[in-house]
Parts: structure tokens; C-alpha cells; sequence
């Protein structure tokens, strides 16, 4: 058969049909042209959506990476930083296991050669990355349109956990094993899939020494093997070797299997409440109605909702195993510890995608590209909309935006530096990593925002009734004989807001600095009286 070339084809076609054909032609070429350009900008425009709230400035009085920058540095020159409650005066050889060790050696690195604006660089890269390997996993499941209209939602719950953190560290790992064992699962004699799976192990040996949540690796594997169990015993058994050396792995720590034991038992210490680890229900009662909680309600509906669409459709047998065991089980994490909220989220973005797929697939070419010029177009306002209507001061850590400290943030510190004050310091608990990165080694904190390092007992027994009650707050002056209070302004404990009122109205204790975020007391001695003097009446500078 003599086949024309192309552009005769097209010709000869506009011949015979009077053009009709040969403007089809140029409209599927546009098309072709169109979808290359979306492959691009739907990308590009969700990762924009999910940075605008990574990228706010940062608040080290409030912050636990000041406390994981000084642990990479004093790591360097001290081992005890792993095992022992390092930087307290109060508790220093009470035993604690150090988990993030490796990613306060990343901060601080990060730190010490970009300074803040770096550290925060490599946080919002890991983060978009995190995203991007999800929206990767699912994108042939759906096309690129759904994947992203899906993945855009979920960003209002990713954005309730958007402080620099370890943790974002166990979402990329959690993220590149979910894409490894996805791809195997849908296509296990693909060798490029079967070497991936043993690059799970040596993630797992980093997990294990950068953050608590490394258990998750295991947890991850063992979906998919018992999943497999079921629907396919070869890959069961591929599994189970890769499992059983995720396990393996999961011992190589400084800690050892003391590591692992710690990750079952380190709630039986916590002897005080932290909001991220209370239930949905609970603060909902306690601090009412917030915004961010009632979308993760939203998404959690809507998650749970999508496995009725395989249903009707009579294809339940094509529900996926590992979505329901993931829905239950990092659903029911966060249900009951709002910290897992964004954990949720990112896994929810393949169990909807999985459970709309048949749906997605049952579209027009023309549906699914009319999916993907509406992705990119409400995304886009999604970004004008959060720009331009302050929505993002309404989460979690997002006060200004940009990246970086938060002007004025070190003012505290610097005072303190250069009044020449010392301690002992009674400080709270919000606090405590601020001083740790700014005063430490020259002075050492009360208490700092790690319950597990400190005894139970201290929190109940000395902490909070030292602020509650005057006999026991005079009972610990004698006893520790503090120098100064340097306290968070924004701690919202009732105690601690009964405490500052008390000090404020103490005639042993004068206030000398004040700003948005801390207060600074001195005791009135002969010692302290030039300060006294010269800033007393100055509560603001």
C-alpha cells in the first residue's frame, strides 16, 4: 500500500472534505500542544498552591529547630546530646533517646552554611517533594487533571503541619516507598520496579536515624504485603524478604532495639498535654470550632465517601486493600492525634484517586481534557485567591510571609547577651528550644517542649503547680535560686497566663524587656539593679 506523506495527506484530506477534516486536524494538534503545556503548568501550578503556605518566616520562640540546629552542633563535640536530657539544669542525666539526631546534623549544616533562609529552602523542597512523589504514584491512575484537583484539596490539610520539622523528612520517605511498592504492585516483572524495592532498606537505615516515625517504613511494606497475600502470593513472597529487611534495618541506630522499644513506650512518660497529640474531639471541645480541623473532617468524609464509587458501579472486588488499610489506619492516627492530620492527607490523595479511577477511565478523551483545562484553571485561582484574600494567616505557623527569621525574632537573646545577664533561668515550656539555640553553653534551661525528656512527675508535681500556686512557686525560688524568668508572652496555658500576671505584680521581680513574643524578669539584687535601672520603666525598645 503507497502511503502519502504527511503534509500530502493532510492536503489531499483538505481536497476531498473542503477543509473540514484538515481543521480538525489543526484542532487535535492544537490539542497535542495543549496537553504538552498543561503537563507542565498543572504541576507546576499545584506545587505553587502547596508552597505559598510552606513559605512563612520563622518563629524560634515557639519552634523546635533551634533546639535541633544546637543538637547537630553539640553532636560534634558531644555524644551525650543522643541519650541524656542534655540541656536541662533541672534534669540533665534523666535518659532520653535522641530519634532526630541525623536531622539536627542536617540542620545544622544547612544552618551553618545558608543560615535560616536555607534551612527553610531545604525544608519547602523536601515538603513539594513529598507531594510531587504522590502526585506522581497516582497521576496514570487518573490523568493529570484529577490527580491534581485531588491533590489541591488535600494542600488545606497538608498546610496544618508547615513548621520546619524532622517529620517532613518521614513524609518524603514514606512518600518514595509508597511510589516504590506501587509501581512493583502494578507491575511486578518490570525489572526497573524489582531493583527499586531494595533501594527500601537503605531508605529505611536513614529514616531510622532522622526521625521517630521510621516505624511507618515497616508499617508501608506490610500493607502491601498482606494486600499481596491476596491478590497475588508471588509478589507476597518478593515482599516479605523486603519487609523482613526493612525490619533489619530499622535496628541500624546508635540506639539499637532500644530505638525501636522507645517508639511503643515514649507516651508512657508525657506528663504534659500537648495540643498535637490530642484527638480532634477533644479540641474541638476545649478550643471550639477551628478551621483547620473542620477540612480534615471535610477530606476524611470525602475519602471515606469515595469507596462508595466503585460500589455502585458494581466493581467493588477492584477496592484496593492497601487504600482501606491506609484510610483506617492513618485516618484513625489522625483522628486521635492531630499531628497526623497532614500524614492522612498525603495518603489520601492515591486511596481517592484509586477509588475514582474507573470512573475517570469511563470519560470522553474530551471529558478528561476538559478535567485538565479546569484543574489548571482552579488551581490558578486557588493561588490569586490565597495571595490576594489573606486566607493563609489562618493556619498554623503562617504569620508573614517569606522565608527566614521573623524580624526582631533574636531581640530577646540579643538583650540578654548584651546586659551580660545570668541564670539560673526559670523559663516555660514553649521556650525552651529558643534559649537552648541562643544561650546554651553558657546557660541551660528549666524545661524545654520535649515531655519525654523530662520525668512525668516534674511536670505534674513541679512545673505547673510552681506557676498555679505561690508557696510552691516561692518553694522552687529557694530551692533553684533563679536569676531571671524569661517567658513565652503568647504561652496559652492557664497556668502560665496566671504566672506571668503573678510575676507582674511581684515586688521581687521587675520586668526589663518586652516584645511580641517574650518577657524577661530580673530579681531585684544588687547585681541586677544597674539593668533594673536602665530598663525597668522601658518594657518595649
Amino acid at each position: 500500500m503507497y502511503l502519502m506523506p504527511k503534509f500530502l495527506l493532510f492536503h489531499h484530506t483538505l481536497a476531498v472534505t473542503g477543509g473540514g477534516r484538515g481543521l480538525c486536524y489543526n484542532f487535535l494538534m492544537f490539542s497535542e500542544k495543549t496537553g504538552r503545556v498543561l503537563a507542565i503548568l498543572i504541576p507546576t501550578l499545584l506545587l505553587v498552591f502547596y508552597g505559598l503556605f510552606l513559605t512563612h518566616q520563622i518563629n524560634l520562640v515557639t519552634a523546635d529547630l533551634g533546639r535541633h540546629i544546637k543538637n547537630g552542633e553539640t553532636l560534634l563535640q558531644n555524644a551525650s546530646v543522643l541519650t541524656t536530657n542534655f540541656y536541662s539544669y533541672t534534669n540533665p542525666d534523666f535518659p532520653v533517646i535522641n530519634h532526630h539526631w541525623g536531622s539536627g546534623l542536617i540542620f545544622y549544616f544547612l544552618w551553618n552554611l545558608f543560615g535560616f533562609a536555607g534551612t527553610e529552602f531545604f525544608f519547602i523542597i523536601v515538603s513539594l517533594a513529598t507531594l510531587w512523589l504522590f502526585f506522581l504514584a497516582i497521576r496514570p491512575k487518573a490523568g493529570i487533571g484529577l490527580a491534581a484537583l485531588v491533590s489541591g484539596v488535600v494542600v488545606l490539610i497538608l498546610a496544618e503541619r508547615t513548621e520546619i520539622r524532622p517529620e517532613a523528612l518521614s513524609y518524603l520517605f514514606a512518600a518514595l516507598l509508597f511510589l516504590i511498592l506501587l509501581r512493583f504492585r502494578d507491575s511486578p516483572g518490570n525489572p526497573k520496579y524489582l531493583k527499586a524495592l531494595y533501594v527500601i532498606p537503605f531508605a529505611q537505615i536513614l529514616w531510622v536515624n532522622t526521625h521517630i516515625y521510621f516505624i511507618l517504613g515497616p508499617v508501608v511494606v506490610g500493607v502491601f504485603l498482606v494486600e499481596s497475600l491476596v491478590t497475588n502470593r508471588i509478589i507476597a513472597r518478593r515482599l516479605f524478604f523486603i519487609l523482613f529487611f526493612t525490619l533489619l534495618a530499622s535496628f541500624v541506630s546508635p540506639f539499637g532495639v532500644y530505638g525501636l522499644v522507645e517508639v511503643f513506650t515514649i507516651f508512657k512518660n508525657y506528663g504534659y498535654p500537648l495540643v498535637e497529640n490530642q484527638s480532634v474531639w477533644f479540641l474541638e471541645n476545649v478550643l471550639g470550632k477551628r478551621p483547620g480541623l473542620t477540612i480534615f473532617k471535610i477530606i476524611f468524609s470525602l475519602t471515606a465517601l469515595s469507596f462508595l464509587v466503585p460500589i455502585f458501579r458494581k466493581e467493588w472486588r477492584k477496592i484496593e486493600i492497601s487504600s482501606v488499610l491506609f484510610t483506617l489506619g492513618f485516618g484513625g492516627m489522625a483522628w486521635f492525634a492531630t499531628r497526623n492530620i497532614a500524614l492522612f492527607g498525603f495518603f489520601a490523595i492515591p486511596v481517592i484517586i484509586s477509588n475514582l479511577k474507573g470512573f475517570f477511565q469511563d470519560l470522553s478523551a474530551t471529558e478528561k481534557r476538559s478535567t485538565d483545562v479546569f484543574a489548571a484553571f482552579a488551581l490558578a485561582v486557588a493561588i490569586l485567591l490565597s495571595v490576594s484574600s489573606g486566607m493563609l494567616k489562618y493556619f498554623p505557623y503562617w504569620r508573614g510571609g517569606g522565608v527566614g527569621l521573623e524580624q526582631g525574632n533574636s531581640a530577646a537573646a540579643d538583650f540578654w547577651k548584651r546586659e551580660g545577664l545570668k541564670g539560673p533561668i526559670f523559663n516555660d515550656y514553649d521556650i525552651g528550644g529558643y534559649l537552648i539555640f541562643h544561650l546554651y553553653p553558657q546557660e541551660k534551661v528549666f524545661v524545654d517542649n520535649r515531655p519525654e525528656a523530662y520525668p512525668s512527675g516534674f511536670f505534674q508535681k513541679t512545673y505547673i503547680p510552681m506557676q498555679e500556686n505561690a508557696d510552691v512557686w516561692k518553694a522552687a525560688e529557694d530551692r533553684y535560686g533563679f536569676n531571671a524568668i524569661v517567658f513565652s508572652r503568647n504561652d496559652a496555658t492557664p497556668w502560665g497566663q496566671q504566672f506571668l500576671a503573678a510575676r507582674a505584680n511581684d515586688s521581687e521581680w521587675a520586668p526589663v524587656f518586652l516584645d511580641s513574643n517574650i518577657i524577661i524578669f530580673l530579681k531585684r539584687t544588687e547585681v541586677n539593679l544597674p539593668v533594673i535601672k536602665k530598663f525597668g520603666l522601658m518594657l518595649a525598645r
